[in-house]
């Protein structure tokens, strides 16, 4: 199946080698076929097994993954109105309890109205397989996500704009229902952009987490509400060197029993083009996850990355990658119920064959070190995707 399909796409690529879209077109249609080894698919650790495992006797196994995705634009005098959409199916050779189709198709619109207003409104759902990194039960669980975001820009003076926004979110699971949720969010501020693209930005935003299932408490008690202010910062410094800075103050109140617990949130960017073909990225910073896997809580994520690009041709770009990832599950009593560390390196090669057609490659290492639990793990993957653009 894996040989038809690639034989297909190599076909479709030379039969029209300058399908590719350009980035003004209406209609961008693409392809995509992918395939992947992953020494431990559901994370498990090395005394762990789950029902999948035990019966067939290995924790690896192979997947190929088809997709077909496109974006249309449709430009309205100044309006322009987008709807984009991505479907994919992915089958195991083993596990095939995991096969199934992934979803994320959205609409939007990118608005203005006279000189000085201008926004966004979009509207997006989703669905996939839920992830097995963060969780020590491996239940074979699908999430939906609902999106739907406003944002509006009113310029004030030539470098002065106030800001404007609102968010909603609704997750659920088809198993772990007891993670199904909505979120809300409300907030506004103000941004200062110079002459030279520096620009600062002020923003406070109130938002409310409700749960919508009972876990040993009542569900109206699971949630929190929160204000976070942050101040941003976007520096050009040089042509080959930008930096971006984010400070801020959150503070979350337990709808259990109004625990107030505050922290500083933030981070910081750093991207440096140290010659024409070589980029150097490196970032760290510490934020809430709004949708996390705790009981009555939040979770709090600690990251850190350092990233080189390098162009070796017009046609091939090798990158490597490390990221640094630690979580921690804090409940309103301010008990730690989880303290995990993740480290993980990437090495991609990329090499567009034709102007229609991208290939591309990686091997992945990973781990997670539990501090308070035994679920440590390892994990490898090796893969390799076409894409095909109409």
């Amino acid at each position: 199946m894996l040989r038809k399909n690639l034989v297909l796409l190599s076909a479709l690529a030379l039969g029209n080698a300058q399908a590719a879209y350009d980035s003004e077109d209406t209609v961008k249609l693409f392809a995509d076929l992918a395939y992947v080894y992953d020494s431990n698919v559901f994370r498990l650790s090395d005394k762990q097994e789950n029902n999948s495992t035990r019966r067939h006797q290995q924790k690896s196994d192979s997947s190929i993954t088809a997709g077909f995705g496109g974006r249309v634009d449709l430009p309205l005098s100044r309006q322009n109105v987008y709807a984009t959409a991505n479907v994919s199916y992915r089958n195991y050779q083993v596990f095939d309890e995991l096969n199934g189709p992934a979803w994320d198709v959205g609409l939007g619109w990118n608005w203005v109205v006279g000189n000085q207003w201008s926004g966004t409104l979009t509207a997006s759902t989703s669905s996939e397989l839920s992830s097995f990194d963060d969780v020590r039960v491996s239940v074979v669980d699908t999430v939906k996500k609902d999106r739907f975001t406003w944002s509006a820009n009113y310029q004030l003076l030539s470098n002065w704009a106030l800001l404007a926004n609102a968010r909603y979110i609704q997750e659920d699971h088809d198993v772990r229902k007891y993670q199904n949720a909505n979120d809300r969010l409300l907030g506004g501020g103000v941004r200062y952009t110079s002459d030279r693209g520096f620009s600062v930005t002020l923003l406070h935003s109130w938002s409310e987490h409700n749960y919508e299932e009972d876990l040993i408490i009542p569900a109206h008690l699971r949630g929190y509400r929160e204000q976070d202010t942050s101040l941003a910062l976007s520096w050009p410094v040089t042509e080959k060197f930008n930096a971006n800075l984010n400070i801020g103050y959150n503070q979350w109140t337990s709808d259990f029993n109004s625990t107030k617990s505050t922290k500083p949130t933030g981070s910081l960017d750093l991207l440096w083009k140290v010659t024409p073909k070589t980029t150097l990225s490196a970032g760290a910073g510490q934020n809430f996850d709004s949708f996390g896997s705790n009981f009555v809580g939040r979770d709090l994520e600690r990251t850190a990355y350092v990233k080189a690009d390098w162009a070796i041709t017009d046609k091939s770009k090798l990158a490597a990658l490390y990221k640094y990832r630690q979580l921690e599950t804090q409940l309103a009593s301010g008990r730690i119920t989880q303290d995990s560390e993740y480290d993980m390196f990437r090495l991609s090669f990329d090499y567009k064959i034709l102007r229609s057609m991208l290939i591309r490659s990686f091997v992945e290492f990973g781990s997670r070190d539990e501090k308070i639990n035994q679920f440590d793990y390892t994990d490898e993957q090796v893969g390799v995707s076409v894409k095909y653009d109409f």
